[in-house]
C-alpha cells in the first residue's frame, strides 16, 4: 500500500513543480443527476404488455367462461306467486276445421360469405380471425366446421362433405 501512496505523492508532486503554462485550470467533472427519463421507458414498456395483453386474450382463450349460477341473496326477495289461471273450457268431440297451409315456402339455405381476416400460428393451438370472430379447429362459422388451420389459409368443411380452403384476405 505504501508503494501506491509513494507514486501518487511523486505524481502530485510533478503536477505542481511541472504546471502547463497559460493553459486555464480543468473545470472537476460532475457526475449525472439519478433518477432521469429511464423509469418513463420501462412504464411504457408494461402499459404496452398490459393492453395487448387485453386485446389479445380474448382472441386465444374466447368466450368460454362459465355461466354465473343465479343465486338468491339475502336482501333479494323472490316476486309473488301468480295467481292461478283459471280452468280452461271442456274438450268436445267436434273436429277443429281443415288447416291451411299459410307459411310460404322454405328457400334453401344461402350459404354465408367467409371471410379469413387473419390468423395467429401457434403449433398447438392455432387460432383463425373469419368474419370478425376468432375460432379453433372444430368450430362452427355458419353452416362450415373449421377442419385445418395453416400458417395462411384455413381449411372449412361443409355439411356435405365438401372442403373449402380460404387464404388471408379472401
Amino acid at each position: 500500500m505504501s508503494l501506491i501512496n509513494d507514486a501518487l505523492k511523486r505524481a502530485r508532486d510533478a503536477q505542481q513543480k511541472n504546471p502547463r503554462p497559460g493553459a486555464p485550470p480543468l473545470p472537476p467533472v460532475e457526475s449525472r443527476a439519478r433518477g432521469g427519463t429511464g423509469w418513463i421507458l420501462a412504464v411504457a414498456a408494461v402499459l404496452f404488455l398490459a393492453a395487448a395483453c387485453l386485446f389479445i386474450g380474448p382472441f386465444l382463450f374466447g368466450d368460454k367462461a362459465a355461466p354465473v349460477a343465479a343465486t338468491n341473496a339475502p336482501g333479494i326477495t323472490a316476486p309473488p306467486p301468480a295467481e292461478a289461471a283459471p280452468e280452461p273450457a271442456p274438450v268436445t268431440n267436434a273436429l277443429p276445421p281443415p288447416a291451411t297451409n299459410t307459411n310460404p315456402p322454405v328457400a334453401a339455405p344461402v350459404e354465408q360469405p367467409l371471410k379469413l381476416q387473419g390468423v395467429i400460428f401457434n403449433a398447438s393451438r392455432p387460432l383463425a380471425i373469419v368474419n370478425g370472430k376468432a375460432v379453433n379447429v372444430g368450430d362452427r362459422v355458419g353452416d362450415f366446421q373449421v377442419k385445418q388451420i395453416l400458417k395462411t389459409s384455413v381449411v372449412f368443411q361443409r355439411p356435405d362433405g365438401s372442403q373449402k380452403t380460404l387464404e388471408i384476405g379472401e
